[in-house]
């Protein structure tokens, strides 16, 4: 292979890694406009009966066996009050090529019926438990801005790094509580303005 060839390989590359971010900000805006016409809200109330006005959501992310080179937002979790957070996305009959392959096996091997058509969040429940899926959160994109998006789906499918699944479970939007997701949240907000 010539130095040519290997360097045009290597700035498509670079190409794609830049566009990332912005193919799984457009399908969370995707996600996010599907939800809020299905009229979807998130869990909790305030004790006057209100609900909270946050947008805020994670994307969940599925992590493909070739890569970063499609990514798929398979969900998105919406956060509410007190802990609370709902799951929104695809079902198994919405989805098709790797994905609904992968998905297919995995619910298969976890014994669960095929004939059911699975609410996005007992199938993103089988994609964690593979570590076949990450919950995106900013301190997420800043490592992948630094060390490349498929070093950051690596280091969660080995395990280096986690699925964020049990801390926005528990903590919904206080996941932002901590200072490195704070100092992420703000240096990507900064960015943004």
């Amino acid at each position: 292979m010539s130095s040519r060839s290997s360097k045009k390989e290597n700035q498509e590359e670079q190409i794609t890694e830049s566009k990332i971010e912005h193919v799984i900000q457009a399908q969370v805006v995707h996600l996010s406009s599907a939800a809020e016409d299905q009229e979807i809200q998130r869990p909790g109330t305030f004790p006057c009966g209100r609900r909270t006005g946050s947008k805020l959501v994670f994307p969940i992310v599925y992590l493909s066996k070739d890569g970063v080179k499609n990514p798929v937002v398979f969900g998105i979790v919406m956060t509410g009050l007190h802990g609370k957070s709902l799951i929104f996305g695809y079902r198994l009959e919405d989805l098709d090529g790797n994905l609904k392959e992968e998905l297919d096996q995995l619910i298969e091997f976890e014994g669960l019926s095929e004939r059911i058509n699975w609410p996005t969040d007992a199938l993103a429940d089988v994609l964690f438990d593979h570590r076949k899926a990450l919950i995106l959160l900013p301190n997420d994109v800043l490592y992948a801005r630094e060390h490349g998006w498929n070093q950051l789906f690596e280091d969660v499918k080995t395990g280096v790094r986690t699925t964020n699944r049990t801390a926005v479970r528990r903590m919904g939007r206080l996941i932002l509580g901590s200072d490195r997701q704070v100092d992420a949240y703000n240096q990507i907000a900064n960015e943004s303005a």
